[in-house]
């Protein structure tokens, strides 16, 4: 019985992560998804302010990761609206992926590789 508890627990755990990859677009995908997007939708920016001024996605807010008010904000956003969330390399964006899932939040989409990543594909930014 031991055995067969484990073996559900993996399962859950892969299918958990395999819904979080799935959720991760390349910049030029990410990009293509939120042109068509029709609806509410939201694209975060969870860097720190420095990080910001150097430039963020067309259309981005920002909401820091590494803030203090992180969390209470994050549990105010709407679950229901499709977000569009990314850092600077994807290591907040990926907890912050984990973190609106276990709350409920239906559709987060993740930049893979983050702003970096965007950049380096030579896309726009604002």
């Amino acid at each position: 019985m031991r055995n067969g508890f484990f073996l559900a627990l993996l399962l859950s755990l892969t299918i958990s992560c395999q819904a979080q990859v799935a959720n991760q677009l390349a910049p030029e995908a990410f990009k293509s998804q939120i042109e068509k997007e029709e609806g509410a939708f939201k694209i975060l920016d969870l860097r720190t302010d420095k990080e910001v001024s150097e430039g963020m996605v067309p259309g981005a807010e920002q909401l820091d990761f590494l803030a203090d008010d992180f969390d209470s904000k994050l549990s105010e956003l709407n679950k229901s609206t499709t977000y569009y969330i990314y850092c600077r390399s994807g290591g907040r964006s990926g907890r912050a992926l984990t973190q609106m899932t276990e709350l409920g939040f239906k559709k987060v989409y993740e930049l893979q590789g983050g702003m970096n990543a965007w950049k380096t594909a030579g896309l726009e930014t604002e």
